[in-house]
């Protein structure tokens, strides 16, 4: 089990759940993680925001799950698709 970080476009969680629509968002992600790990009461969900870039564009909703088992990343992942959220590269 490891620490994973996913970095989500502001623009694009507004796009799905309205202008700072934010809560919602981050609810959606903790129901996933819960749909996939059936420990996700122990898991440190962390919540935070990158905007420091210049480019709107750029700025991120970060959030930092410890830990995470591999075995689950992948329901997890397609999960957060179902809801509309799709982590960035960036």
């Amino acid at each position: 089990m490891t620490a994973r970080t996913y970095r989500f476009a502001l623009r694009s969680i507004e796009e799905r759940f309205g202008p700072g629509n934010f809560d919602d968002a981050g609810d959606a992600i903790v129901a996933a993680l819960r749909d996939f790990c059936d420990q996700a009461d122990r898991c440190s969900v962390d919540f935070s925001f990158d905007t420091a870039h210049a480019n709107p564009w750029f700025h991120a909703l970060v959030v930092a799950i410890d830990p995470l088992p591999e075995s689950v990343c992948a329901g997890f992942l397609a999960r957060l698709g179902e809801f509309g959220l799709q982590p960035t590269d960036r």
